[in-house]
C-alpha cells in the first residue's frame, strides 16, 4: 500500500473515531435525547447492508445490465453488516431510556428481534453473496427481509410515538432504506474505475428508487390530512413548525430535483451527471432519517446524529474502499 493511500486510510478512520466519540459523549449528557439521534444514525447505516441484499436477491432473480456493473459494489456493502451490528450496541444497552415505559413489544424483545435480525443478514449475506446460491434461496432471503425489515421498521421508530398509527409507515421506511443502499452503491461504483458500461441502466434503476420513494412519501401525508387517520396527524403537527418546515423542504428538494433531473436520457447516461445528482439524493435521505426520529428531542438529539452518522460513514467508507483512490466521473455518455 503506497503511504498516501495508508494516509487516506488512517485519516478516514480518525475522524470516524473522533465523531463516534463525540456522539457518545452526547450519550451522556442526555441519554434520551441523543439515543434517539444514534439510533437514527445506526438504521440509516443499516439500510446499506439491508437495501444490499435485497439487490443481490433481485439480481439473482431478475438478470439485467445493471447487474454487471454493481455487483462487485453490492457485494462490498452487503459487508458492513458487522459495523452495522456494532453501531446497535448503545441502542440495546439504553433502550430503557429511548422507550418511555418500553417499545410496544417490551425490553427484551426488542433487544431479541433486533439480534436476530443482524443473525439474519450475516446469514443472507454468506448465501448471497457470489451469487452460487438458488433461485429458491433467493426467493426466501427477499421474503425474509421485507417481513423482518417491516417488523424493525416499527420497533425502531413507529413504537416511539404510540399514538402514531399508520399501515403505510413500514412502506415509507423500506422504501427509504432500499433509495440509501442503492445511492450510496451507485456512487461507490461511480467514483471507482474502471467506469461503469451500463451507466443509462444504472440511472434508469435510480429514477425508479426516487419515483417509488415519492410516491409512499407522499400517499401517507395526504391520508392522515385528509382525516382518514386523524390520531396521527400530530406526528406531522411536530414535524411542521420550526425548523423542521425547512427540513422538509430541502427533503423535497434533495429528492424530487434529482428525479426531475433523471428524467432527462443525457443525465442517465452520464456518470459525472448521475453522481452529481446521486450525492444530493443521498442527503436528502440523511435528513429524512433526521425527520422521522428526532423532533421534539433538542439539539443533543441533532448532534448525536450528526456526530453518530459522520462517523459511522467514515468507517463505513475505510471498509468499502481501502486503499482506493477516489475520482470523480467523467462527463461523457454511456450506454
Amino acid at each position: 500500500m503506497r503511504f498516501v493511500e495508508m494516509v487516506r486510510g488512517i485519516g478516514l478512520g480518525g475522524v470516524g473515531l473522533v465523531c463516534t466519540l463525540a456522539a457518545l459523549i452526547c450519550l451522556f449528557l442526555d441519554p434520551h435525547a441523543a439515543l434517539m439521534g444514534w439510533l437514527a444514525a445506526a438504521v440509516f447505516l443499516q439500510a446499506v447492508p439491508f437495501g444490499a441484499l435485497v439487490l443481490l436477491a433481485v439480481m439473482r432473480l431478475a438478470h439485467g445490465k445493471w447487474e454487471t456493473d454493481l455487483r462487485g459494489a453490492t457485494e462490498a456493502a452487503a459487508g458492513v453488516w458487522f459495523l452495522s451490528a456494532l453501531t446497535f450496541i448503545p441502542v440495546l444497552v439504553g433502550s430503557g431510556f429511548i422507550f418511555e415505559g418500553g417499545p410496544w413489544g417490551g425490553i427484551v424483545p426488542f433487544v431479541a428481534g433486533t439480534i436476530l435480525w443482524f443473525i439474519m443478514l450475516a446469514a443472507i449475506a454468506r448465501s448471497q453473496v457470489g451469487g452460487r446460491c438458488s433461485k429458491g434461496a433467493s426467493v426466501i432471503a427477499l421474503i425474509v427481509l421485507v417481513l423482518g425489515g417491516s417488523l424493525l421498521a416499527v420497533d425502531w421508530f413507529m413504537s416511539l410515538e404510540v399514538e402514531f398509527q399508520t399501515s403505510g409507515y413500514t412502506l415509507q421506511v423500506l422504501l427509504l432504506e432500499i433509495c440509501v443502499a442503492y445511492l450510496a452503491i451507485l456512487l461507490l461504483r461511480l467514483t471507482r474505475r474502471p467506469e461503469p458500461q451500463y451507466t443509462g441502466a444504472l440511472g434508469a434503476v435510480l429514477l425508479l428508487c426516487l419515483m417509488l420513494w415519492f410516491l409512499f412519501q407522499f400517499l401517507p401525508h395526504l391520508l392522515i390530512w385528509a382525516d382518514i387517520l386523524p390520531d396521527s396527524a400530530g406526528w406531522y403537527a411536530v414535524r411542521a413548525e420550526g425548523i423542521w418546515v425547512w427540513i422538509v423542504a430541502a427533503i423535497g428538494i434533495l429528492g424530487i430535483g434529482p428525479m426531475l433531473a433523471l428524467l432527462l436520457p443525457q443525465v442517465r447516461r452520464s456518470p459525472r451527471a448521475l453522481a452529481l445528482a446521486g450525492f444530493p439524493a443521498l442527503v436528502g435521505k440523511g435528513l429524512e432519517f433526521v425527520w422521522f426520529a428526532v423532533p421534539g428531542n433538542g439539539l443533543p438529539a441533532l448532534l448525536a446524529y450528526l456526530f453518530a452518522l459522520c462517523g459511522f460513514g467514515c468507517f463505513a467508507a475505510s471498509y468499502l474502499a481501502p486503499g482506493t483512490a477516489w475520482y470523480l466521473p467523467k462527463g461523457k455518455a454511456a450506454v
